[in-house]
């Protein structure tokens, strides 16, 4: 319906209404993102200004029980570091975005020294094993951590660490966090800090701020979590895996793989000798469909290192001859693929295969190309990138079909080591 541009016409001044009550609600929408992100930066303003070094972590997180037992355990640093449970804090979430702006890291744990972060509980340990760490404290920290800031191993001057442990800075009295033996992830003393201490307000939401005819606010939908998910996987005896901050390293008889997992969030660890777990913590129902998608990831790349990979491609023609050449780039070390006289065509179709990729033309079997290698995901690429180059256009699939045509995906190469179970 058309309205009249009468500015005295009551449907319009009603469409105007509405329309500057919704810009006021993204008005305060907006303003109240500003403020949280004002609140953040000036939470770790203060605490960086007031500790020398801070531990954001998660109470239900191993590598951050790790490294927490590393820094106040095994070393005595004065005055102690200050611990930032991101799961319990106020402001948890947007500081742990601002940290992975800031630091360049998203997961936890993630230790500041004088504002700047040395890493996570992987690299507190081994700056540890290499006798790097209270090095590499006074290097980031400069004059301020190596006046204020002394380490020393347990038993050295324990007594007089306790006794210089609380300090006063202002008025007010900062006790520091201390591990209780009832309780490793305790936080009660440190929540009496006056910084834990915000201005209350409300995360800005959409959908807190709808009203409806009833005159209340709609309900957030409450997502059912897992308090604990774990997979398992065995470990060949012929197989060493090497995992350091979610990037799996698997070395065996065939060679070595490596596969980036950091933008996963799971937990790994090694209950046992020849076994390693996939876990997650508070995670919803997509969160658990990873851990077995991890576990198959890593599955693959044994299978890889011990047994390999082969594809079977067929290529079928009922007039025009396929001709397909193989060459070796002798720059690159990668397979290169020629495809010739496809359905009568002039056009030549050339594809280069994936790293670590052999292409061989099969000896007993007539129009039949073999891919083999170490990773399941270059060789399947590689089949799917032949496959789909000789894709036929505008034509019935069912009587063309595919003239270049998977036969046989997955098989393993000769067996070099006993099956994976």
């Amino acid at each position: 319906m058309t309205v009249p541009k009468d500015r005295n016409n009551p449907e319009r001044q009603m469409q105007g209404s509405g329309t500057d009550e919704r810009v006021e609600a993204k008005t305060e929408l907006n303003i109240a993102i500003l403020t949280t992100s004002r609140h953040t930066r000036r939470s770790v303003a203060e605490i960086c200004a007031r500790y020398a070094v801070i531990i954001f972590s998660k109470s239900y997180c191993p590598h951050s029980a790790r490294a927490k037992s590393i820094l106040l355990d095994k070393y005595s640093i004065v005055p102690a570091p200050y611990v930032v449970e991101l799961d319990q804090h106020l402001l948890g979430q947007p500081l742990q975005a601002l940290l992975a702006a800031n630091t360049g890291r998203r997961t936890v744990p993630n230790i500041l020294v004088s504002g700047r972060s040395i890493g996570g509980g992987d690299d507190v340990v081994a700056l540890d094993e290499k006798d790097e760490l209270a090095s590499t404290f006074k290097k980031l920290g400069g004059q301020w951590v190596q006046e204020g800031l002394t380490l020393f191993d347990q038993g050295n001057l324990l007594g007089e660490a306790l006794r210089v442990a609380s300090t006063r800075v202002g008025n007010a009295r900062f006790e520091p966090w201390r591990r209780t033996t009832r309780d490793f992830h305790s936080t009660k003393e440190s929540d009496r800090l006056p910084l834990r201490n915000f201005d209350p307000f409300e995360r800005p939401t959409a959908r807190r701020h709808r009203q409806f005819s009833l005159g209340h606010s709609t309900a957030h939908a409450v997502k059912m979590r897992y308090i604990h998910s774990e997979e398992r996987l065995p470990i060949p005896e012929n197989v060493k895996i090497h995992i350091r901050s979610r990037v799996v390293t698997v070395e065996g008889p065939r060679g070595k793989l490596v596969k980036d997992l950091s933008h996963i969030a799971v937990t790994f660890g090694r209950p046992e000798k020849d076994v390693i777990s996939i876990e997650m913590h508070h995670g919803a129902r997509k969160g658990i469909a990873t851990l077995r998608t991890v576990r198959t990831i890593i599955n693959n790349l044994i299978i890889g290192v011990t047994k390999g990979f082969k594809y079977k491609m067929r290529y079928v023609y009922a007039h025009f001859p396929i001709n397909v050449n193989i060459e070796k780039n002798a720059e690159t070390g990668l397979y290169d693929v020629e495809i010739r006289n496809f359905l009568g065509e002039k056009y030549v179709r050339r594809i280069t295969a994936q790293p670590g990729v052999e292409i061989i033309t099969s000896p007993n079997v007539k129009d039949e190309l073999q891919l083999s290698g170490n990773s399941l995901e270059n060789v399947s690429q590689s089949a799917a990138d032949i496959q789909q180059i000789c894709r036929v256009r505008n034509k019935d699939i069912r009587k063309v079909g595919f003239p270049l045509k998977i036969d046989d995906d997955g098989e393993t190469v000769a067996n070099h080591s006993p099956p994976v179970p």
